[in-house]
């Protein structure tokens, strides 16, 4: 491909034609790795492909599962809309334990410390005692006021019942119930208790968090969401994980009972805090609006948003994830700490990891994931539309991750192909000159010479034949297996230029240096830092930098001058520092505008970048005129350009044997003119690193 570039006067000048421009793709951000196809794998919002879980499933009766309760014995109970039926969930296979007369469906189950399973229905206003041995239910105290039991918890021998239409907490123990809480909302949608004995609980219509303290009957508002339903509450160290919902007013559906249509929420005027919606395709999650929903008689059909929140026991907030086109319906939190989160629509389960990156866990068939539950770090989820039970078995066995179609727009040949990975991966190429994969493409095929490159990444030679298109795969073969980035070196076939229109940009960076007169002078040991910040209360916030060389311990400080630094941005010399691989560490305080006490800090770091200072050298220059050769090398950056010039005449770029600039070490060709007169001449050559830095030498030849 011929490349135009501008000087003064304005004019154009063109590239030779046996000139190599190596081009680059690169997947490493998560949009770039869901534009491929992960298979028994997931991807996380941070850009990482892992192997996912291997999943049995269970039919169950009915159309839709309400409450789940894991059991001692590794079963599951499951409460049902086939008229109040209550199931148990045992491996492979569901039995009706027992039915609760009088009830569309059971809503809510707990167990207390002695073993004791309680269930609430809708419509009901009695917590049921389940035996499951007899398979009978016994009734308990009434209620007043109460129309549906929406979520219960226990604590020892005491349940705690969240109830509707008034919004009330009963405490519930043995044969009498009083009520501990008045919410003055509608209902108690959510109940948690925390390891200190709290009970958290959920409210919709005003999607409000309170926690109630059992030991002074004391209750304290926690949080104030801009929504109109919080689903479900889990504890979570100090506090909980909360999923709240904004739901989309609809019409009730018709032909159903009075406690069905209070089943379709209803929203208030939106207020509280507000979710934070990624934009579309960013994220898991971040999907367009889904088409208009017709049928509003299914639980998962009601149309809405949702967000997960961390609420500490101080009242902190921080957002978790958002999804933009439907809502949270359940969460739990595994013993490591990570948090699941079934969504009412596309039939997933998101995980949200604890460095908070985002990914979807679990994406099957049905509508709608109603319920989770764990069998210690395993996840167990339950289905509407088509009432089904899922549960994990282990890491997915066959867990692998196909890209996208490179377009290298014209017939192109491959150099090395480079890879950030952990635990056990095989990754392949093929190539074809057919947009879509199949027929007439190069079998799958592991690169050659593989080996390590520096800063973590793996490297070797593409062996797929030249071809117009590129794909690569990757097979993750044990629990520990990553992928985070993968970028493979190629060069296009030149075609003719077709000028339609020019654009002048200011340069951040020079483009073939090689072939300008700057190229004798030192290249600026400058770099250019800039991050981004989010600031809630507009408080006064200074930064302070940090660098660290890959395999040292110690974190060294960037001085930024006398003054504070205020601004998100900052010009680095990095002439003092040893070439290498470094991270670089921002910390943000806002102590200047805070008490010490009240001060907080926070830090972010980068991945590895290269500083690269040292010019890259030109060995065993060979003249056989009219052709000449000679090497490039460098010890940290990739040979990236060469060019030379014959008698102090115009610069000229030249290439490599293999006509690829993708090593540390580089073998150049160069083409002499030919004609020369008799006599003595001189050659200069130049070559450029990645880094834009410059070597070069000369020498003298005699044509006979």
């Amino acid at each position: 491909m011929k490349r135009l570039w501008l000087a003064a006067p304005l004019c154009l000048l063109a590239m030779r034609a046996d000139a190599v421009v190596t081009a680059t793709w690169t997947v490493e951000t998560y949009q770039q790795f869901d534009a491929g196809d992960a298979t028994d794998a997931f991807i996380t919002s941070s850009g990482e492909v892992r192997p996912g879980w291997d999943t049995k499933r269970t039919k169950l009766e009915g159309d839709a599962v309400w409450a789940s309760l894991r059991l001692a014995d590794g079963s599951v109970l499951l409460g049902s809309d086939e008229a109040g039926a209550l199931y148990r969930l045992t491996g492979d296979s569901a039995k009706q334990v027992v039915k609760i007369d009088g009830a569309i469906a059971v809503v809510a189950l707990a167990q207390s410390s002695s073993g004791q399973v309680y269930a609430g229905t809708m419509p009901g206003n009695k917590v049921w005692k389940i035996d499951l041995a007899s398979g009978k239910a016994t009734a308990g105290p009434a209620l007043k006021g109460v129309e549906t039991i929406w979520s219960l918890a226990a604590a020892g021998d005491t349940v705690y019942a969240g109830t509707g239409p008034s919004g009330k907490l009963f405490a519930v123990k043995g044969d009498s119930a009083r009520e501990v809480f008045d919410s003055e909302d509608k209902r108690i949608t959510a109940l948690a208790i925390t390891s200190d004995g709290g009970v958290w609980m959920g409210t919709s219509e005003r999607a409000l968090v309170f926690r109630y303290d059992p030991k002074d009957g004391k209750t304290r508002a926690m949080a104030d969401f801009a929504g109109n339903e919080v689903s479900a509450i889990a504890p979570y160290r100090t506090g909980v994980v909360v999923a709240a919902n904004e739901l989309a007013e609809t019409p009730p559906p018709t032909g159903k009972t009075a406690s069905q249509v209070e089943a379709v929420e209803k929203p208030t005027a939106a207020k509280g805090q507000a979710a934070k919606t990624p934009d579309v395709g960013t994220k898991p999650g971040a999907d367009k609006e889904p088409s208009t929903v017709t049928d509003l008689g299914r639980k998962g059909a009601k149309k809405g948003k949702g967000a997960l929140f961390r609420v500490g026991s101080d009242g902190r907030l921080d957002q978790l994830h958002a999804l933009t086109a439907t809502y949270f319906t359940s969460v739990v939190v595994a013993p490591d700490g990570i948090i699941y989160a079934g969504a009412a629509d596309k039939g997933r389960v998101y995980m949200v990891d604890n460095d908070d990156s985002v990914a979807t866990a679990f994406d099957v068939d049905e509508r709608a994931v109603s319920q989770l539950w764990l069998d210690k770090n395993l996840v167990g989820f339950a289905t509407d539309d088509a009432a089904a039970a899922y549960r994990s078995v282990g890491r997915a066995s066959k867990a692998k991750y196909t890209s996208d179609v490179l377009d290298a727009k014209a017939v192109a040949r491959f150099g090395k192909l480079t890879w950030v990975a952990q635990g056990k991966t095989k990754i392949e190429t093929r190539s074809g000159n057919t947009a879509k994969p199949g027929v007439g493409w190069s079998d799958w095929s592991a690169p050659q010479q593989i080996g390590k490159l520096g800063g973590g990444v793996d490297g070797g030679k593409i062996v797929s034949p030249p071809g117009r298109y590129l794909q690569f795969r990757v097979a993750l073969e044990n629990d520990d297996a990553r992928v985070r980035r993968v970028m493979s070196y190629y060069v296009p076939q030149n075609t003719a230029t077709e000028v339609q229109e020019v654009t002048i940009e200011p340069a951040t960076k020079e483009s073939l240096p090689t072939l300008k007169d700057l190229a004798a002078k030192a290249r600026s040991p400058v770099l250019k830092l800039k991050w981004k910040v989010e600031n809630p209360d507009s408080d006064d916030t200074v930064y302070t930098l940090e660098a660290r060389r890959d395999g040292e311990a110690n974190w060294r400080p960037l001085s930024t001058g006398k003054t504070p630094l205020t601004a998100t941005s900052w010009e680095w010399n990095t002439e003092t520092y040893p070439d290498g691989w470094y991270k670089l560490r921002v910390t943000a305080s806002d102590a200047a505008a805070n008490s010490p006490d009240r001060a907080l800090t926070s830090s972010h770091t980068s991945t590895m970048f290269a500083i690269d200072n040292t010019r890259p050298s030109i060995d065993g220059v060979t003249i056989n005129y009219p052709k000449a050769s000679a090497r490039a090398g460098d010890s940290l950056s990739t040979i990236a350009e060469m060019a030379f010039s014959v008698d102090d005449g115009p610069w000229q770029l030249g290439t490599t044997t293999d006509g690829l600039f993708d090593d540390l070490n580089e073998d150049l060709r160069i083409d002499l003119p030919t004609g020369l007169a008799r006599g003595t001449h001189t050659l200069a050559v130049r070559v450029a690193d990645a880094a834009g830095n410059v070597g070069s030498t000369s020498t003298s030849f005699v044509v006979k």
